[in-house]
């Protein structure tokens, strides 16, 4: 049979369009007997499409058989030997290969006897074999031993490659025996069966569209075809080929194909001007929304019709999906189903039991679970009520210990005001299923059949009782579609399902399927905007295209690193290697951009975070395209306002940071009814004074502190069991003359430890946290009897007030002091601290900027609002100690002699108010005058300045109200 020349299809020209006309000529209208062999699925509803249009076509008619290359070896294999093996996947790929190489352990006298014998182990390096295994039959290679590679790869790689060719033979004996296939047999049994092909093929018109390059099993065919049936191949390439010219270098494996087949090529298409690049607008952005913004923005300036966006990885679909504008769009590419969220459900029930305890779970991984939108969506009669239900648990997760047990809460379904929800049994039915099929379906997993059902139990429960949620968001169901017809199947009926593997490699296992896993989209119709992978662009034309992301990590892009056969090492075995990869990116991405009128090229130049903070590098085929600019203009292209490269900047201005103040209007009467009616506490000025849009939000709002398991120890909790211990040790000790001394320390830290281990937190601590606190706890308190000088405690923790007299009303000031003593007849007022020590400064009592105008002219201040307060802050740091002397004047009616904080954190020493040098007189005028004054002055402050004002300090940053406040 006379060889038919190979046709070129300028890749200037809509390549579809002339392929439908050249199958109708050749056909003569009849189309039943054509089969068209195309890369990819995607191409053949372009074609269909074109043939549905075509007048040329009558009407009605078969349409041809169109295959992707692997479909068309499947099909052909049954009629080849009349048999129909079982196609498994991977996991019964590494099942069989993990048997071979335990025989193999026994007989071998090289390294692989010496490997360990654990699936687990073994597991990772199972699906590269498999993987390097499927490649060598996919190129028709019978592989030889690889020895000598100590050092050059993994230890396990080594031992699996000084015994390739045995386990190779083992494993092809093990298929047949079995009656299994793979994909990479099937194109071995092609190879060994093509003399079947002419009967089967011998009436059909064959048409080989659109291929580029092509090795190994595939080469071996397309040649036999050509060479006996008559298959007609036809590409999208430069038509300089046909010319006899050497062509644009993008298209060196069509120059090589033609040399190795020694075939000729023709073309209707004129060569002249088919390597001239179209019109080129390249963007540099700095990142990723810039990016995004410019694209948006050269959308919009056109119609969208006959525009594709091509996005070189799939993570930028959900962004750009956000910035397309409003118009009919089709999404052709796969989406990576450990993307998705319904990944995102899964790994939270695999994560909640990995970090069980147990009975009891991880507090933050109930939390992730109960969250997850899936399950707060789920529906009782068209009502989503586990909402409310799962906000009520997680209130008390926060307030619990750091694991818990999940058959503690009790919802509350209703209160005071009636039902919470409208069903409380069904809500309680719903809940509890929830429950049992996330959280205890999943406990004990010990083989892939076991998690296989309970993975199907949980898929179930979210079709069914989802609601409308399905229908709403596609993507999500295409997910879910994919995990119960794909994945589950797969653990189930895999040949290793029912082996005992324990939870930790069943997990492993189903990660590594589930990472393998594409949700792929092919919407109708196939018109309006399109965005596609690149991958998915072959064979389309489109009249402007926009390229996304185009550095060089994705364009042409890294090969991910193979341990077991490291890409330098891939000619040992004659396996095409990451030359070919970025031959064929070459072409598709020359070939998009040479069929389009207009061609977008956006990349990212700026700094990406992370632990090397690398500096992203503009493909390598955007320095070619401007390099040829270059070379017409003359000149250095350099980004600026101008195309053909255009820098995309935005405005940058100073961040302002101002929060916004609460106006004290509408609050009044409540701040009033606070004063008059419960008083404030020596913190509570000082919460004020520090910050009073702070002392707004804890004393004044229904916004509470959010509430968090403090996995460190509950610090506020370490120092009031410090307090309640001292109190109840002291106690005894109350109006006696002692002396720390003389005071039995053991008996202190033994009450410490049977308090401390009493406390509900304690049990579920880390044991180093339990250490830490245990001896911090102890040493503490020794050193505090060690510091505690002769003295007689008269009062512990008592109430303690004093009466201020305001313009219109009386404020008291009241609170709890930690301990009085009497010392030569004067008391002295203590307080704990197991923190940070905040005193006045000795110099804040003689500071003329303060108490001039205050004692002079207290109503001339009133007003001057938070310069006044920053200004007492500063100088003050806290005005805690000064007002429990106050209140102990008002409540006592004695002159307090001393007031001092007792330093927990150290070694237990008091540090005073007042020093040495202070009279006795001074001492009488800052209790009697100065400390009322400055006090009157604060709450004056309080009821007169207009609104509650921010103060910004570094205590900001731990503030509890930050995100509320707006700083």
């Amino acid at each position: 049979m006379n060889n038919k020349p190979i046709q070129i299809i300028s890749w200037k020209e809509d390549f579809i369009e002339n392929l439908a006309t050249t199958i109708i000529n050749d056909s003569d209208g009849d189309l039943s007997k054509v089969t068209v062999i195309v890369p990819h699925h995607r191409p053949a509803r372009y074609l269909k499409k074109a043939l549905a249009a075509s007048e040329q076509l009558p009407k009605p008619c078969i349409l041809p058989e169109i295959y992707s290359f692997s479909d068309f070896v499947s099909s052909l294999i049954p009629k080849l030997t009349a048999e129909f093996p079982r196609k498994i996947g991977k996991l019964d790929q590494v099942g069989l290969l993990f048997n071979i190489i335990e025989k193999l352990r026994n007989e071998s006298t090289g390294m692989l006897a010496k490997m360990p014998t654990d699936l687990q182990l073994f597991f990772p390096w199972g699906t590269r074999l498999a993987s390097l295994l499927e490649d060598l039959l996919r190129q028709d290679i019978k592989p030889r031993n690889l020895t000598m590679l100590q050092g050059e790869v993994l230890e396990w790689a080594a031992a699996l490659l000084e015994e390739l060719e045995i386990i190779f033979v083992r494993y092809m004996e093990e298929l047949e025996k079995r009656g299994w296939t793979t994909s990479g047999l099937e194109n071995r049994t092609l190879v060994e069966n093509f003399n079947g092909l002419d009967d089967i093929l011998k009436d059909r018109q064959l048409y080989l569209a659109g291929f580029y390059g092509v090795s190994g099993v595939e080469d071996m065919f397309f040649r036999y075809l050509w060479d006996n049936l008559g298959l007609q191949v036809i590409w999208h390439s430069d038509p300089g080929l046909a010319a006899g010219r050497k062509g644009h270098f993008a298209v060196r494996e069509h120059r090589l194909w033609l040399q190795n087949w020694k075939a000729e090529a023709v073309s209707d298409h004129s060569a002249n001007g088919s390597c001239q690049l179209p019109e080129l607008k390249f963007f540099e952005g700095f990142d990723r929304h810039s990016q995004l913004s410019a694209m948006r923005e050269e959308l919009c300036s056109q119609k969208v019709e006959g525009c594709a966006v091509v996005l070189p990885d799939t993570s930028l679909l959900l962004p750009v999906m956000h910035h397309l504008p409003e118009q009919d769009i089709n999404i052709s590419m796969g989406y990576p189903l450990e993307r998705s969220a319904l990944n995102g459900l899964v790994e939270a029930v695999l994560k909640l039991q990995e970090n069980r305890n147990g009975r009891t779970f991880y507090w933050k991984d109930i939390l992730a679970l109960i969250r997850h939108p899936y399950l707060k969506m789920l529906e009782v009669n068209g009502d989503q009520p586990l909402r409310t239900i799962f906000h009520q648990w997680e209130n008390a997760l926060r307030h619990g210990a750091p694991y818990a047990d999940v058959t503690d809460f009790v919802p509350v379904y209703s209160d005071d005001n009636g039902n919470l929800v409208d069903n409380p049994e069904t809500t309680e039915e719903l809940r509890s299923e929830a429950v049992q099929i996330c959280i205890d379906g999943f406990k004990d997993i010990e083989t892939l059949s076991e998690l296989a059902d309970s993975l199907q139990a949980m898929s179930e429960m979210l079709r069914q009782r989802g609601g409308t949620l399905w229908n709403r968001y596609l993507l999500d169901s295409e997910c879910l579609f994919r995990l119960m017809n794909e994945v589950i199947p797969e653990l189930r009926e895999s040949s290793i399902s029912n082996e005992i593997f324990g939870q930790s490699l069943c997990f492993s296992i189903f990660r590594q399927l589930l990472s393998s896993q594409r949700v792929s989209f092919e919407p109708d119709p196939i018109s309006g905007m399109q965005v596609l992978g690149m991958l998915e662009s072959r064979l389309l034309n489109f009249k402007r295209t926009f390229i996304l992301d185009t550095v060089d990590e994705k364009l042409p892009g890294t090969d991910p690193y193979d341990p077991l056969l490291p890409d330098q090492l891939r000619h040992l075995l004659d396996l095409p290697d990451s030359r070919e990869r970025e031959s064929v990116a070459t072409y598709n991405f020359y070939r998009l951009i040479m069929g389009s009128e207009e061609s977008c090229i956006f990349y990212q130049s700026g700094v990406q975070p992370g632990l090397l903070d690398s500096k992203s590098i503009r493909s390598r085929f955007v320095e070619q395209l401007l390099w040829e600019i270059e070379q017409q203009r003359k000149e250095i292209i350099t980004p600026g306002e101008e195309f053909p490269l255009k820098a995309v900047n935005f405005p940058v201005g100073a961040i302002v940071n101002n929060p916004a103040a609460i106006p004290k209007e509408p609050l009044q009467d409540k701040l009033e009814n606070l004063l008059k009616f419960k008083g404030l506490s020596p913190s509570a000025i000082d919460c004020y004074v520090g910050c009073p849009k702070l002392f707004f939000f804890r004393y004044l709002s229904n916004v509470r502190e959010s509430v968090t398991v403090d996995q460190d120890g509950d610090r506020a909790g370490f120092g009031d069991l410090i307090h309640s211990v001292l109190k109840d040790f002291l106690e005894p000790h109350l109006n006696k003359e002692i002396c720390g001394k003389d005071l039995d320390a053991q008996a202190l830290q033994d009450l410490f430890m049977l308090r401390l281990e009493r406390d509900s937190l304690y049990p579920n601590l880390a044991y180093d946290i339990k250490k830490s606190l245990e001896q911090a706890g102890k040493n503490r308190l020794a050193l505090f009897l060690k510091s505690l000088k002769p003295t007689k405690i008269v009062e512990l923790e008592s109430d303690s007030q004093a009466e201020l007299e305001m313009d219109d009303f009386s404020v008291r000031i009241h609170g709890r002091v930690d301990r009085v003593d009497e010392r030569a007849g004067e008391r002295y007022v203590l307080d704990y601290k197991t923190g940070r020590l905040h005193l006045p400064r000795k110099s804040f009592w003689e500071d003329e900027n303060i108490w001039g105008p205050l004692l002079d002219d207290p109503q001339a201040i009133y007003h001057d609002g938070t310069p006044f307060l920053e200004m007492i802050k500063n100088s003050a740091d806290s005005l805690q100690l000064p007002l429990y002397l106050l209140m102990d004047h008002h409540t006592s009616g004695e002159l307090p002699r001393q007031a001092a904080l007792v330093e927990l954190v150290t070694d237990g020493r008091e540090m005073g108010l007042f020093d040495s040098k202070t009279g006795d007189e001074e001492r009488e005028e800052i209790i009697e005058t100065k400390i009322p004054a400055l006090t009157k002055v604060i709450i004056n402050n309080m009821l007169q300045e207009d609104s509650f004002k921010p103060i910004r300090s570094n205590m900001c940053q731990w503030c509890a109200y930050r995100e509320a406040c707006g700083s």
